[in-house]
């Protein structure tokens, strides 16, 4: 007959075997992860990525590889990363509690606020109907970035989706003249010290000077010395999850603001580019993407800082998130993959959405191969080659933009221009390639070819606002 203190020893001994069952599984699951993100992030060339999973309130942590592709130091949990446009959520979630106060009003006028502002035209009344909710939602009518001193309308405010870093800018400069303080101040009220962020800031930090990504010099310190709403948070995945989980929670925000912020503010048909088959599942929140597939509703958000890549996506109703930072040019084009390691098979149309990766990387793959072997100048005649021996042969213009941007983030901008002439040559009546390639002129400060090709982009789009801006600046040096 088995005794009270039998039953009592043998639950207990089962408990303790259930748990210790489900940690090891877990870290069997995690183990075999981790192969795989160290196989991803090798298959796509990027040096290095910090991760963190959060599934059932259990939180999972890989790092791989390291900082940059110029450094040995390996990537680890306190290394800090731009953040690039993941700034734009955290300064959204700011803007959102300040409206729960009565500071803020999302549908005011913003000029109203602080009388003129210094990129805008005063005799266009046109900026006075901007506010606060339109550059959440992205439909000011301003382009991406302006020129240096001034920036134009390209559509007229809330007729239209047009993501904007200057519409948060400017949102940025009414929040900051509003409560006369700096917005890393704001955010250190905000956010950083209530969630206790205590890796994060706008700004630079001496305390960053031992794990940051990039080297702690005099000319990267006045780099990241000004703080920009739309892409200057410094910050690291642990602090970001901190972040993604309070917006899960509706931590600090109002229940009827948290249920706007992931409501669809604006549909993300964007303005003047052609309709992607991704459309109907992507949308605009306030300060967050928003997506639908098979999982479920997710928010999310992607940067781009140049050779900084970094990606979030959440599932408020599963409270499940994933954010991951690469100091990498290849670094977005790793996203589909690690959205279904982590989240399983779906659709990830986020990605098809923002278009990063190659149409056809094996192409690319090979292509850089020969490249590398016979010299960049002969690009058109290997493609001219590859086309004559299978005339099925296709490299796309997408993929050989992507392959010139590429090597112009690994400073080999001689090369990439070799790229870009041979996509201009390919598909003459396409005003991006010829975009770019004045951009590669641009940047080789050989003036007359980027104003020449820049207006050949102009003639084909006169929508394209960044060719005007590039444009305007060149012939203001000549």
């Amino acid at each position: 007959m088995i005794s009270f203190i039998d039953l009592i020893t043998n639950f207990c001994m089962s408990k303790i075997s259930t748990a210790l069952l489900f940690a090891l599984v877990f870290q069997l699951s995690s183990n075999a992860q981790q192969n795989q993100v160290d196989s991803i992030i090798r298959d796509a060339d990027v040096c290095g990525i910090q991760l963190i999973h959060v599934k059932n309130g259990r939180e999972q942590d890989l790092n791989a590889g390291t900082i940059s592709d110029k450094s040995p130091v390996k990537v680890n949990s306190a290394t800090i990363f731009e953040a690039a446009s993941l700034s734009k959520s955290v300064f959204a979630y700011i803007v959102l509690r300040l409206s729960d106060r009565g500071i803020i009003n999302l549908d005011s006028p913003l000029l109203r606020y602080i009388g003129t502002y210094w990129r805008f035209d005063p005799k266009d009344p046109a900026f006075g109907k901007i506010t606060a909710r339109m550059v959440l939602r992205h439909t000011t009518g301003l382009p991406n970035w302006g020129a240096d001193s001034s920036v134009h309308l390209i559509f007229p405010p809330d007729s239209c989706f047009s993501y904007s870093g200057e519409g948060y800018w400017f949102l940025q400069t009414v929040i900051e003249k509003k409560l006369n303080k700096s917005l890393n101040e704001i955010a250190i009220e905000e956010v950083f010290v209530p969630l206790n962020m205590t890796s994060s800031s706008y700004v630079w930090n001496s305390k960053f000077e031992k794990t940051s990504s990039f080297p702690p010099t005099r000319e990267n310190i006045e780099a990241h010395s000004r703080a920009n709403a739309a892409f200057s948070l410094l910050t690291n995945a642990h602090d970001y999850t901190i972040f993604l989980d309070a917006l899960m929670n509706g931590k600090g925000l109002k229940p009827e603001t948290q249920k706007l912020m992931f409501s669809e503010a604006s549909a993300a048909n964007r303005f003047n580019e052609k309709e992607n088959n991704a459309d109907p599942f992507i949308a605009w929140g306030l300060g967050v993407g928003l997506q639908k597939n098979e999982k479920g509703k997710s928010v999310w958000h992607w940067g781009d800082n140049g050779a900084y890549k970094c990606f979030y996506m959440a599932y408020p109703d599963q409270h499940e998130s994933l954010v991951y930072f690469t100091h990498s040019q290849n670094g977005m084009n790793i996203a589909s993959e690690l959205t279904e390691l982590f989240f399983g098979a779906q659709t990830c149309w986020v990605m098809k959405w923002l278009t990063y990766g190659y149409d056809s990387p094996l192409v690319i793959k090979a292509f850089r191969t020969e490249l590398t072997k016979a010299g960049y100048n002969h690009a058109s005649e290997i493609i001219t080659a590859k086309k004559k021996n299978d005339p099925g042969f296709n490299i796309t213009e997408k993929d050989l933009n992507n392959l010139g941007y590429l090597l112009m983030g690994e400073g080999k901008t001689k090369e990439a221009l070799e790229i870009f002439k041979v996509n201009t040559a390919l598909y003459p009546g396409s005003w991006n390639v010829y975009d770019s390639q004045a951009e590669a002129h641009e940047n080789l400060n050989e003036k007359d070819l980027a104003i020449q090709y820049y207006r050949r982009s102009i003639e084909l789009n006169p929508g394209n606002e960044n060719a005007k801006a590039h444009l305007q600046k060149l012939e203001g040096q000549k």
